[in-house]
């Protein structure tokens, strides 16, 4: 009996220990960004969260969603306290802790949004427009043109906040001139605040994104250099290759709204 328990012992070692434990979830973060990321109900919902989920089904990957403000996640990022995080612009400081993936999640059409009946026009020189206040994301990328006059001092007012439906609020009440933001995302919030009767909101009847655009920056799904999930972020990277190939990309973009192409 004690042969057969030594010998039992013997093996269970040469059994790596892997195989005795349960994969824990990727944790991924998130920020509410409708149309492409967002809670509803219990559970989440929007382009990219059904894109990502689709492409770790793929490998066989369990993940959680986690939602939490733009710049804690940009911190537990970095810290590796999560593994990943949905919608992040490439930015030059970013790659020292981020792996980014190869096929971005979408694409953010950055405009500058005036109140209906404003005279603020935008003639693609944002210096122009310097000696009004602006409405800005904190911790936010609104591509190089935009970030490079802010870091050059040639737009200084700023006005910070930490989502939009604050930002909404300034612009509408007149504490901003102009709010900078994804059209998409911009406007949805905007519907969805006018439908609730948020009150700040009542003396703004529309909002109005300027032509052209700013900016288009490509958003990816974002991996923490600090938890090494490059073999992770290449099989994510080789699933999305096959949800283009397959048509499956397209499909779950324009489910959410026809329009819309990868």
């Amino acid at each position: 009996m004690k042969l057969k328990l030594r010998i039992l012992a013997l093996i269970t070692l040469l059994i790596p220990s892997y195989l005795f434990s349960v994969e824990q979830p990727l944790s991924i973060a998130f920020v509410e960004y409708p149309p492409y990321h967002f809670t509803s109900g219990d559970g989440v919902e929007g382009i990219s969260i059904r894109i990502i989920e689709e492409a770790f089904r793929r490998t066989e990957t369990p993940i959680e969603f986690n939602v939490m403000p733009w710049s804690r996640a940009l911190i537990w990022l970095r810290l590796g306290k999560i593994d990943g995080m949905v919608g992040v612009f490439i930015r030059p400081e970013r790659l020292e802790y981020i792996d980014y993936s190869k096929l971005p999640l979408s694409k953010a059409q950055i405009h500058l949004f005036v109140t209906e009946g404003s005279n603020i026009e935008y003639s693609e020189d944002l210096t122009k427009l310097s000696h009004f206040r602006f409405g800005v994301k904190k911790d936010f990328s609104y591509g190089p043109y935009f970030d490079d006059l802010v870091a050059q001092n040639k737009l200084t007012k700023l006005t910070y906040e930490v989502d939009i439906p604050q930002l909404l609020v300034k612009l509408c009440t007149g504490v901003t001139d102009i709010m900078v933001g994804e059209r998409r995302n911009s406007e949805y919030v905007f519907n969805q605040l006018i439908k609730e009767t948020y009150p700040q909101l009542t003396r703004c009847k529309k909002i109005i994104a300027l032509t052209p655009a700013i900016d288009a920056r490509l958003a990816y799904l974002a991996f923490s250099k600090q938890n090494q999930l490059t073999d992770i972020r290449d099989r994510f990277d080789e699933a999305m290759n096959s949800m283009k190939q397959d048509g499956s990309l397209n499909r779950i973009i324009q489910s959410y709204d026809p329009q819309l192409s990868n």
